[in-house]
């Protein structure tokens, strides 16, 4: 019989790991002020001026903070108190967590649109547009089974983001049903960007139809968007889309290298990066207020990303 050895061997780490936590928490430090100088942006919401004790413009600024660390709204206000951020942003004391959540009824998409297009350049070479889902609810197993709330149906939203391959910005964003169906917002992200100069808009194979490509070529832009293989040469009231199916059945990877279709992944990457950094679900219940924390996602993506 073979006896076991009982020499002790060390253990070695198959890949050292260093993680440089001083240069880590500097960045995460300089995202904060970052976000604290947003308050500047957000003054018009005092105005006219209300008789209330928080401005408008702070509570925003505390909302941005909770969103980018992904925490709730007792937490936020804790943290508000205890790291003294009320005094930063020139406030007496700290709000109650409860003053923080009535904030989203005040609040409309409207003005942080307005916000986000000072913030994106208004002439972009090449742009993308794709969508993904989102979580409505973080309930877990044991919460279920515990208070007896099943989940019958999983309910998410779907995001709609219109995105400068370049820069990696989010030009706009529209959220819809989980059910809606991709090209139709297309026209609609168009209609409210009519203020943007576009040369060449990529999107996948879920938004070839003969509106997307009229409306990508009203909007005096290119599109590249790949075909179905058995599509029509015949225009049928798309000429644009009747150039697009010759050019690839032609040379598929020639029509790909001239409209640099291979960036349309930096719109998946830019989902991928939200989800990591916000949270993959909505922590709103209403569906207005979900409206403006989409949109607070995507000002704190312009804001925090690395510069290009």
């Amino acid at each position: 019989m073979q006896k076991t050895s009982q020499e002790s061997k060390e253990w070695r780490r198959f890949k050292e790991v260093s993680v440089p936590w001083a240069q880590y928490d500097a960045y995460r430090l300089s995202e904060c002020k970052r976000v604290l100088d947003l308050k500047t942006l957000f003054t018009e919401l005092d105005k006219p001026v209300q008789r209330r004790e928080f401005k408008l413009s702070n509570m925003v600024v505390l909302l941005l903070l909770k969103v980018m660390f992904g925490i709730s709204y007792r937490t936020i206000a804790s943290a508000t108190k205890d790291l003294q951020i009320y005094q930063a942003l020139g406030m007496k004391r700290a709000p109650c967590y409860k003053t923080i959540q009535n904030t989203m009824n005040y609040l409309d998409e409207r003005f942080f649109i307005m916000i986000n297009r000072s913030l994106v350049p208004s002439k972009v070479k090449l742009a993308g547009v794709d969508s993904s889902g989102l979580k409505t609810h973080m309930k877990g197993a044991w919460i279920q089974i515990r208070f007896r709330r099943y989940v019958k149906k999983r309910d998410f939203k779907k995001v709609h983001i219109f995105v400068d391959l370049d820069s990696k910005k989010i030009l706009y964003c529209i959220m819809t049903k989980g059910s809606a169906y991709d090209s139709p917002q297309l026209k609609k992200i168009l209609k409210q960007c009519s203020w943007l100069k576009v040369d060449i808009i990529l999107g996948d194979g879920g938004y070839d139809s003969k509106e997307c490509f009229n409306g990508i070529t009203k909007h005096g832009a290119k599109p590249g968007i790949p075909v179905r293989k058995n599509s029509s040469t015949l225009s049928r009231g798309s000429p644009s889309r009747r150039k697009a199916v010759i050019e690839q059945r032609r040379d598929f990877e020639k029509w790909k290298e001239k409209l640099k279709a291979t960036m349309r992944c930096v719109v998946e990457s830019i989902f991928s990066g939200t989800k990591r950094r916000f949270g993959e679900y909505l922590f709103s219940l209403k569906e207005k207020s979900r409206g403006v924390e989409m949109w607070l996602r995507t000002i704190l993506w312009n804001v925090l990303i690395y510069p290009r």
